[in-house]
């Protein structure tokens, strides 16, 4: 999961993401490398920049199809989802994301 680096998450803060998860998500984040960080750039680009916050509390939001996950956001002003990745992950669901 080194990768996440990349993402401005340090390495304590990857320690603490692998020992917050059991052992199949690990290892999920390192199989699907690619997918996270396609993801983690589409996030980026809306200029969201809690992706630790966002890795830690909805990892399937990392693991979900860029497209599906595109469709999903669209549907709604990007301040809005800027907004509610920013402060309030946990209602994303609300938002059918």
């Amino acid at each position: 999961m080194n990768y996440l680096e990349k993402y401005n998450i340090k390495k304590e803060e990857i320690t603490k993401i692998k020992k917050h998860f059991n052992k199949d998500i690990v290892n999920k984040f390192n199989v699907m490398e690619y997918q996270v960080c396609k993801v983690l750039d589409y996030l980026s680009s809306l200029g969201i920049k809690n992706l630790k916050d966002i890795i830690q509390n909805r990892p399937d939001i990392c693991f979900m199809d860029l497209e599906l996950l595109k469709s999903k956001t669209e549907k709604f002003d990007k301040n809005l989802i800027k907004f509610i990745f920013e402060n309030e992950v946990d209602n994303l669901m609300n938002f059918d994301i």
